[in-house]
């Protein structure tokens, strides 16, 4: 189903565009930013619950400081000094932060309007979206053609699949950052989570890498067997906002995550082609009022973002997320859901 729901003030019409299975879960993109506004599951009883954090309202999307369910690009996570080097050129990016940029800059493409196309074939309903940053965009060099797909399976998958071309070298690391809460409960402090990676990224007090991995066996940061969100949230400070890198050949598609809501039973798997996925728990959510007029409370809903490693573009030591003309960026994430 497809429906008009804005018009920029440019003339660009955003619509939003919902996915239904035979299972009775429901996605509906935005092609304003990609965005999730809304990913309904049933829970053990079969009762549906909006699983993602957002708003009632488009014009609320419109400021959307918390990037609720939208693709982030050129590039996610942090970039230090809000700064790269390619071939000796230094390239500045646009950022409204002393120590670093952060999600694609200023405007990424998360408030950006996409061209949008649905589908159905049988098994699956899907929309593909594509986006042309121009040279120069946000700082970032090169004409960067982007095509972002949402598949949703009657095998309860809603699969993400990123593609990108270039025709001058530069950093791409796209994610989406969809914001989860399985239960009716304000906090996500009961969901059980399993990340299956046993070392992180040490950062700095600013988020930013010190380009050293963490072994994480028996510290607060440690989910290679199943706890509970809250169990040893306060040890970590404000909350979770980690980098966990897998051990796995690159590009491989392989099991990430699962997270568990105990009362509701709803599940969910992550897979994906990514070599690491950021847990962030939410932790400046408060007095942001949402869907329904609620205001989310800090901890009020966890991300998985699947990623290339944050800030590698001033991190040799890290795998590069250099893209080059004549190649292709290619990466998928799985998200499978169930009752468990």
């Amino acid at each position: 189903m497809e429906k008009e729901i804005y018009v920029m003030p440019d003339g660009k019409k955003v619509k939003e565009f919902t996915l239904k299975n035979k299972n009775g879960i429901e996605v509906t993109v935005l092609n304003y930013g990609g965005i999730i506004k809304n990913l309904i599951v049933p829970d053990k009883n079969g009762v549906k619950k909006d699983m993602v954090s957002g708003f009632d309202d488009f014009e609320s999307y419109l400021e959307n400081p918390p990037y609720f369910g939208a693709v982030i690009g050129r590039v996610a996570n942090r970039i230090s000094g809000a700064k790269f080097t390619i071939d000796g050129k230094t390239y500045k990016i646009n950022t409204k932060f002393d120590k670093f940029a952060l999600h694609g800059g200023i405007e990424g493409f998360d408030k950006k309007v996409w061209d949008a196309e649905p589908y159905a074939i049988d098994g699956e309903q899907g929309v593909e979206l594509n986006y042309l940053s121009p040279d120069g965009e946000e700082g970032f060099p090169g004409n960067l053609k982007t095509r972002v797909i949402y598949r949703l399976t009657d095998y309860n998958e809603l699969i993400i699949e990123y593609f990108a071309e270039t025709d001058k070298p530069t950093h791409v690391n796209l994610t989406n950052h969809s914001y989860f809460n399985f239960s009716e409960k304000e906090k996500i402090y009961d969901h059980q989570l399993l990340i299956n990676a046993g070392k992180i990224i040490e950062t700095d007090e600013n988020i930013l890498p010190t380009g050293k991995y963490l072994d994480i066996k028996g510290t607060p940061f440690d989910f290679t067997t199943m706890h509970a969100i809250g169990d040893r949230i306060k040890e970590t400070g404000v909350g979770y906002d980690h980098c966990y890198v897998f051990d796995k050949p690159d590009n491989e598609m392989s099991f990430a995550a699962k997270v568990v809501e105990p009362g509701s039973g709803r599940m969910m798997e992550v897979y994906t082609t990514y070599p690491s996925v950021q847990l962030y728990t939410g932790n400046y959510l408060e007095n942001i009022k949402g869907k329904g007029g609620k205001e989310y409370p800090n901890h009020g809903a966890f991300c998985l973002e699947t990623q290339l490693l944050p800030d590698a573009a001033n991190r040799p030591e890290f795998p590069s997320t250099l893209l080059t003309p004549g190649d292709i960026y290619s990466h998928t994430t799985v998200f499978r859901f169930g009752i468990e």
